[in-house]
């Protein structure tokens, strides 16, 4: 499979509502290969069946605590990242830190975006950890002196999250292979979700499962298929049916009923 040979994954789930009930859909691709599944359950129950399940590479996503039980490295998302400092920002005015990492962040991804194909140059990567190691030091000492409030921890959380998790947000800097950001998956999940809110409405599981089927089919016919994509649904439709199984022969019983 195109996807389990790749060194490199991106994943991502998204909500799915069917019948006005919650489920879910694991999203996997790595540009060349995008497969939909459709689950009704989050967490290791959904990935249960996938290509994560069996992945070896890379996995780059979106912070999913389950998915760090897969795979052989991980990037997390930093365009996320980027968001929840911005976060940081509008509520905690009196720090720096936050305007600092996210700077950093906008730096260290046009950074990887202008390197060349060998990747950037390994004394600017350890410029850009200094600097990391930096602000983090920087966060530490400025909640120290104005705790995170209980209206507002985020921010905090983050800080956290940011010193347990640096060399999840940092490979991508090392590895040439890995992309910053699960932008690829977040893309890719916009079109099912875009479809569901507007055109469709699913009533049963068996719907959505049919749903994302079609999905993966469609997104390999774009990508391999050097054909016009819509000629190439249309032969899918011109196919004809497999034929169906013949009912056995019921011989009949010699055993008279009674009187």
């Amino acid at each position: 499979m195109a996807l389990l040979d790749a060194p490199v994954m991106h994943v991502d789930g998204t909500a799915a509502r069917v019948n006005g009930t919650n489920n879910n859909v694991v999203v996997c691709s790595n540009g060349a290969a995008t497969m939909y599944f459709a689950r009704e359950h989050k967490g290791h129950a959904g990935i249960k069946d996938t290509p994560v399940e069996a992945f070896g590479g890379i996995l780059i996503h979106d912070h999913e605590a389950c998915f760090y039980s897969y795979g052989s490295d991980h990037q997390e998302c930093m365009v996320h990242i980027g968001r929840y400092l911005k976060d940081s920002i509008e509520n905690e005015k009196s720090l720096t830190w936050n305007g600092q990492m996210l700077k950093l962040i906008q730096e260290m991804i046009h950074e990887n975006n202008m390197a060349p194909a060998e990747g950037i140059a390994e004394e600017k990567i350890a410029g850009f950890e200094a600097r990391y190691d930096s602000i983090v030091q920087t966060a530490a000492k400025e909640y120290e002196d104005s705790p995170p409030s209980d209206y507002y921890r985020d921010g905090y959380n983050l800080y956290l999250r940011m010193v347990e998790y640096k060399h999840n947000h940092l490979l991508f800097l090392s590895n040439p292979l890995v992309d910053p950001d699960n932008n690829l998956c977040e893309r890719k999940a916009r079109i099912l979700k875009g479809k569901i809110n507007q055109a469709i409405s699913l009533r049963s599981f068996r719907h959505l499962e049919y749903f994302c089927e079609c999905l993966s089919v469609i997104d390999h016919l774009a990508t391999d298929d050097k054909n016009n994509l819509y000629q190439s649904i249309k032969e899918i439709f011109k196919r004809p049916r497999p034929a169906k199984p013949k009912p056995e022969n019921i011989e009949p019983s010699n055993t008279a009923l009674p009187a």
